[in-house]
């Protein structure tokens, strides 16, 4: 793995990255898991593949509750999923603002040079007006996020720099596959990754760096 002062372009998930927002985002969900009325049992199975599953977007998640994890009326599932993602979307909202940023993350999109991304699995728009409201947009070239998957927002990202030496950088299994499917670097950043021990594993077989501080590459810079 090459110095993170020899990349040109960094590419960043936001929750568990940026945002230390993954438990607050798993607690909304089960929150709004809660409040659709299903059983005990099946708010605990849901949460726990939306914690295992963490990085996909909310989309992909309510999707495969409705078809694999929760019984529903086929007549009710679409007015089942636009109450449980209104409900959700309304508390991330909330804490976006609230989530703190992670420890050096802000000292090293203020130092580094290089031409920087957001690729994340959270809904685009709420995103972009978090970041605009706490003027994290400024760091940005651009801020991507779901519906469209993570792995087609890096391979467009790509395709405007074709010969940048090119990292993602983030916490979750989606994040790896989205940087290995496009052939670029990867950097697990472990603190706040809700995968952890998984996480490390995949990285010792792919060979890709795990950084425990942001202040690791902070000195790099």
């Amino acid at each position: 793995m090459r110095p993170f002062n020899e990349y040109d372009l960094l590419i960043f998930d936001c929750d568990g990255v940026i945002l230390n927002a993954n438990t607050l985002k798993i607690e909304a969900m089960r929150n709004a898991l809660i409040e659709s009325g299903i059983s005990t049992n099946e708010v605990e199975t849901c949460t726990t593949f939306f914690k295992n599953n963490f990085g996909k977007s909310r989309f992909y998640h309510v999707d495969y509750f409705v078809e694999k994890l929760i019984k529903i009326e086929a007549a009710n599932v679409e007015l089942f999923k636009i109450n449980l993602l209104a409900s959700y979307s309304k508390q991330c909202k909330c804490l976006y603002l609230l989530a703190e940023l992670t420890p050096f993350v802000s000292d090293v999109l203020g130092a580094s040079s290089s031409t920087k991304y957001v690729a994340s699995g959270s809904e685009q728009q709420e995103l972009r007006d978090v970041f605009k409201q706490r003027k994290l947009d400024t760091y940005f070239k651009e801020i991507l996020g779901s519906p469209e998957k993570k792995v087609n927002h890096v391979t467009n990202i790509l395709a405007s720099y074709p010969s940048a030496k090119a990292v993602m950088i983030g916490d979750a299994i989606s994040d790896l596959e989205a940087a290995k499917d496009n052939n670029i670097d990867f950097i697990f950043y472990s603190p706040f990754s809700n995968v952890e021990e998984k996480m490390r594993d995949l990285c010792v077989k792919f060979n890709y760096r795990i950084v425990d501080s942001f202040e690791e590459v902070l000195k790099e810079l």
